[in-house]
């Protein structure tokens, strides 16, 4: 018998039965997505009178998945995913007695840790079990998915606010939001228009991941052109302004590291292929809906009007943390009571900790914790990012456009929110991480042969 034999003998009972528990978590996580999709038409199409209960249509199976990966070892719990279950832990605990010194019930301390901790986890799942193969199988599917959502956002712009395709939550005929001119946000599958635009921006990362990580299939190229356009479309049709910080961020993470780590006349090509997108977007928003085009320059100019300009938003988006480090307690609020959620639940006014996700944790968790959580937040960012370029010298440029979409939430974004926010984000986390625990397999396995030299 060979060295290598002895080393890797092949597999055994206990490890085909912990193969087929990763295999349950995977598809589990497959499930988990596919729901998240599922729960908005639930809501304001086809259950509208169970519009409330339905939003926590996901935690049971999410929490059952939680405690059957921390049963059998399926979760990651050391280094980054360490200081995050750690943290949640702690805010967790000290959120309880939070809520018992304002007088609020427990329920909202549950609904509050929800908001910030349900998806959190799933991360660490996503991390420690996914193959590259999975994620392969993750990217098709969520393009496959792209194709007719581009369809469904185009009817929802070119369709009245009051048609059933246009219908807000419970059927709500008064739901849909306008950007200007009488021209729509679509809402997509969502139940408003904050998960669209956060879904499209997932998708942008999404796409370029699938083209420049050679994920094959049959007639790639088709189906290249096909969800290339699709996605162009979701994104000059979701109204909002944030898109733009979005996939800016995107492309310029993925554009940066893949110049930068592994230059050569193929990655050229690759990136002269990635610009081609936001020209094509650019094309379709002048060419195929220019009352869009019109609606949103005069959204930007309505904006700068009331808002004192961009300037001004990053500011307040991003640095009012300041002035919540001034006027926050050291213990804090109460977590999660200022998410618009959370705060409608407990009748608390709308909003009275702030808008920012940033400045609403200081002041929900306190100067001591809230700050913490930034620096966490902020730290995780930059790891990402490291880890991001690092997988990029090593071929896997496929996590550069995930690590561009997640540095926005992570720094500044909506991250607790509400629990669909984060869920994305996260999602995307686990899967950079997954794509380093992959490539450590990959060069253990290219080591075992040398062994029997």
């Amino acid at each position: 018998m060979s060295m290598a034999t002895a080393i890797y003998p092949g597999p055994t009972p206990a490890s085909a039965e912990r193969e087929a528990r990763r295999r349950f978590v995977v598809k589990a996580v497959f499930f988990i997505f596919i729901l998240s999709l599922v729960e908005g038409p639930l809501r304001k199409w086809f259950l509208p009178g169970l519009a409330t209960p339905l939003t926590i249509l996901r935690d049971p199976f999410v929490i059952a998945l939680y405690a059957y990966c921390l049963a059998h070892g399926l979760m990651l719990r050391r280094g980054i995913a360490k200081l995050w279950l750690g943290f949640a832990i702690i805010t967790s605990i000290v959120g309880l007695a939070q809520y018992a010194a304002q007088g609020l019930p427990a329920y909202g301390w549950m609904l509050g840790v929800r908001t910030y901790w349900l998806y959190m986890p799933l991360a660490f799942v996503v991390a420690k079990t996914f193959t590259r193969e999975d994620i392969h199988r993750f990217l098709r599917l969520c393009l496959w998915i792209a194709i007719p959502y581009a369809f469904l956002v185009a009817a929802q712009y070119n369709a009245p606010p009051y048609v059933f395709i246009n219908l807000g939550v419970g059927a709500d005929e008064s739901g849909a939001v306008g950007v200007g001119d009488g021209i729509l946000r679509p809402f997509g599958l969502f139940t408003y228009t904050g998960p669209n635009v956060q879904f499209t921006a997932f998708m942008i990362a999404v796409f370029i991941a699938f083209y420049v990580g050679d994920v094959q299939m049959r007639r790639r190229g088709l189906f290249l052109v096909a969800s290339g356009a699709a996605v162009g479309a979701m994104s000059v049709l979701t109204g909002s302004r944030l898109i733009y910080l979005l996939a800016a961020g995107i492309f310029a993470i993925t554009l940066l590291g893949m110049t930068t780590a592994r230059p050569s006349g193929r990655t050229l090509r690759r990136a002269l292929g990635i610009i081609s997108l936001p020209m094509f977007a650019a094309a379709l928003l002048l060419f195929a809906f220019p009352d869009m085009l019109d609606a949103m320059i005069d959204r930007f100019n309505r904006a700068a009007r009331s808002e004192g300009g961009i300037y001004d938003r990053i500011y307040y988006s991003g640095f009012t943390w300041l002035d919540a480090l001034f006027d926050a307690s050291v213990f804090g609020y109460a977590i999660g009571a200022g998410a618009p959620g959370v705060a409608r639940m407990l009748d608390l006014p709308a909003l009275f900790l702030g808008e920012a996700d940033t400045q609403r944790n200081v002041r929900e968790l306190g100067v001591l914790l809230g700050g913490s959580f930034l620096l966490l937040r902020w730290g995780t960012t930059a790891w990402v990012l490291f880890l991001a370029f690092r997988l990029a010298v090593h071929k896997s440029i496929w996590a550069l456009p995930l690590a561009g979409y997640v540095t926005v939430p992570l720094t500044l974004g909506q991250i607790t929110h509400s629990p669909i926010n984060a869920f994305l984000p996260w999602l995307s986390i686990g899967l950079i991480i997954a794509l380093r625990n992959d490539l450590y397999r990959d060069k253990l396995v290219r080591r075992i042969p040398h062994a029997s030299n």
